[in-house]
């Protein structure tokens, strides 16, 4: 499986491999029933502040079940916007668990885009096709992912409904959504009317944050971006409030979660059939993107790079 030196994956060596959707959610779904197992060690990202309006995290994580380990370096800077530059940088590494070679040095923005939307299939996997009416709240990059997946996952969804500060990426976003009704929302608030499905993947926290009391009443609401767009009312409505890590979400809880219930579990035991989901009532399912799905699809990637022989290596160490 291993090759001499580290390989090395830049974005276009990545989309070169022709990942699907399923493969994605296939190993992000088996990531998590090694964690429900207790296979998985993946202690919470300690994250530096080098700006105001900015992260860096360390994400470091082992599956023991695929024995696979790695280590993602992931920085998040709000201001690049204006520089015309990502919001998300990164890298990860992949590890070779038996001597802690670098086996692999990939780009970790591409990493955590498609892994991030891939744990929202995960959930949907948990769940009945209902979905008719899709509300996105951010047409960013995380917001194009999701519309991708849910569309592929979700034949049957009739209406998208987009809301961002920015109307023209709202329509951009919509013109993948082919010929299904479209809706450029003037508010959050606009965007959540009726939706049987909620996405929020802001960069910036909303003011209020918002409640999805206005959504259809079996709503499932699916935030990425921690709570700076759900708010607690929307979490303590819910008739099943589920994590995906109940140790990240500990972690920061000096700067999250005011006024937000317990949470009723964490995703692992709902893949692993540990915990029911109802079939009614509006649910939460907050994933705040943990460093064990790096490390699933990092080694997804390595292992088809190789098979393919796709990426360069360089001499390391």
């Amino acid at each position: 499986m291993t090759t001499d030196g580290m390989l090395v994956l830049a974005r276009a060596e990545l989309e070169s491999l022709e990942i699907t959707w399923s493969e994605v959610v296939d190993v992000l779904e088996d990531a998590f029933g090694q964690k429900a197992a207790g296979l998985v060690q993946n202690p919470p990202k300690p994250a530096i502040r080098p700006r105001g309006d900015a992260f860096i995290n360390a994400m470091p994580a082992y599956l023991g079940g695929s024995d696979r380990a790695g280590i993602k370096w992931v920085a998040g800077f709000e201001q690049n916007r204006a520089k015309g530059l990502p919001y998300i940088y990164g890298v990860f590494v992949l590890t070779d668990a038996e001597t802690g070679r670098p086996l692999a040095l990939i780009d970790g923005g591409w990493i955590t885009e498609m892994r991030t939307a891939g744990v929202s299939g995960v959930v949907m996997r948990q769940l009945p096709d209902q979905t008719r009416r899709l509300a996105i709240v951010g047409a960013g990059v995380q917001g194009r992912r999701h519309l991708e997946l849910l569309l592929e996952q979700r034949p049957g969804i009739e209406q998208v409904r987009v809301f961002d500060v920015s109307p023209a990426a709202s329509e951009a976003l919509l013109t993948i959504a082919g010929d299904r009704e479209g809706v450029v929302a003037t508010s959050a608030e606009h965007a959540l009317e009726g939706a049987d499905l909620v996405v929020t993947v802001v960069t910036v926290s909303l003011q209020p944050r918002l409640t999805a009391e206005n959504t259809g009443p079996d709503a499932v609401l699916l935030p990425v971006d921690y709570d700076d767009a759900l708010g607690s009312q929307a979490a303590n409505d819910a008739g099943l409030y589920v994590v995906d890590d109940p140790g990240q979400y500990a972690s920061v809880d000096d700067r999250h979660w005011s006024g937000f219930r317990e949470p009723d579990g964490e995703l692992a035991q709902v893949v692993a059939g540990e915990l029911a989901v109802p079939e009614g009532g509006r649910r939460m399912f907050l994933n705040m993107g943990i460093a064990m799905d790096d490390v699933a699809l990092g080694a997804l990637c390595y292992d088809k790079a190789l098979a393919g022989g796709v990426g360069h290596t360089i001499a390391f160490p």
